[in-house]
């Protein structure tokens, strides 16, 4: 990989503090980098979903046993670029959705940023390196008045391994960025983390194991999330603050409220069950949807070609021209 080291300074703003959360249910979506340029389109077919929020993803990369952090390299998609995402969230401000930045983090030739670790010596580097791309991109996010940004994605090791440092980036980031922070924790690590009171938002990637059944009904998805929401709805009272789901989504695939990842790696054309999809989506609405403790969600996913992705035949998150699709845009209407 031929590596550039993203040193882009963008124009400083200072954050006063945070306003109130605001009451509206964020109904939104994740939008998929951009592989090549795309143009206003891409946004309408989210309006028309009923969605307010769009959150954009760009990827940055590290490398296992290396503490850099790289971003505007050849690996990144346009998508991942700041003057097109500058494009991206224009565009969508521009038909009256909000915008959520949501860097994600790929580790070459391990994936999941979850399982990334150093010594001693190379975190402290990491935390050098990685403080200056989060407060970069908050203040490129700050200089585009996007309403909200996420400080990291499912780091389970280096949150566990590195408490002391979380605070201080936070507070760092604040002196750049005015909007709405937010941190996205896989469902499995949430409750180990202590620095959700310096956030607005409690953000869960929630791909929280229900059934591991091929095609379990609403009814019986809608009990296993009750049981859920009881335990979501006193952490949140703990930290006074809101839950809100940075990710969550089904696979139009069998058995897909059960183990998630451990369906990652199936052929998309595999054991499509649009049905399955359905029901998941339909038990999350009814269960969670309109609880008090709950702020809304983004949707996983949702890709810029509306018109060429997803479909009957397709058993990928995407609820993009499948059945599902009418469901979220129900709920979305609400």
């Amino acid at each position: 990989m031929e590596h550039i080291l993203f040193f882009m300074f963008f124009p400083f703003f200072f954050a006063g503090s945070p306003d109130e959360v605001p009451s509206e249910q964020i109904r939104g979506v994740n939008l998929v980098s951009p592989i090549e340029r795309v143009g206003d389109d891409c946004i309408k077919p989210m309006k028309d979903l009923n969605a307010n929020y769009v959150s954009l993803c760009p990827f940055a990369f590290m490398t296992p046993g290396d503490p850099n952090v790289y971003y505007n390299t050849i690996e990144n998609y346009w998508g991942d670029r700041p003057s097109n995402l500058a494009f991206l969230a224009k565009e969508a401000k521009g038909k009256g959705l909000k915008v959520l930045l949501k860097p994600h983090f790929w580790v070459t030739g391990q994936g999941w940023p979850g399982d990334y670790n150093l010594n001693e010596q190379g975190w402290k580097a990491w935390e050098k390196n990685y403080t200056k791309f989060v407060v970069d991109m908050a203040r490129f996010a700050d200089s585009l008045s996007i309403e909200m940004y996420c400080i990291g994605v499912e780091f389970k090791t280096a949150v566990n391994l590195r408490k002391g440092f979380w605070p201080g980036l936070i507070k760092e980031v604040r002196k750049n960025y005015s909007g709405k922070l937010i941190y996205a924790a896989n469902w499995d690590n949430y409750y180990n983390i202590s620095f959700w009171g310096q956030l607005d938002y409690i953000g869960i990637d929630a791909y929280f194991p229900l059934l591991n059944e091929k095609t379990p009904s609403k009814e019986q998805l809608v009990k296993k999330w009750g049981q859920q929401s009881k335990i979501l709805e006193k952490f949140s009272a703990k930290y006074e603050r809101p839950i809100l789901f940075t990710e969550y989504g089904y696979r139009s695939i069998d058995g897909t409220a059960g183990n998630q990842w451990e369906l990652e790696y199936v052929n998309s054309d595999k054991k499509v069950n649009l049905e399955a999809q359905v029901n998941a989506y339909a038990a999350f609405y009814e269960a969670v949807w309109e609880e008090e403790w709950f702020a809304g969600g983004f949707l996983w996913k949702w890709h810029p070609e509306y018109a060429n992705v997803g479909g009957m035949a397709d058993s990928d998150y995407t609820p993009q021209n499948k059945p599902v699709e009418k469901l979220i845009k129900q709920w979305y209407s609400k």
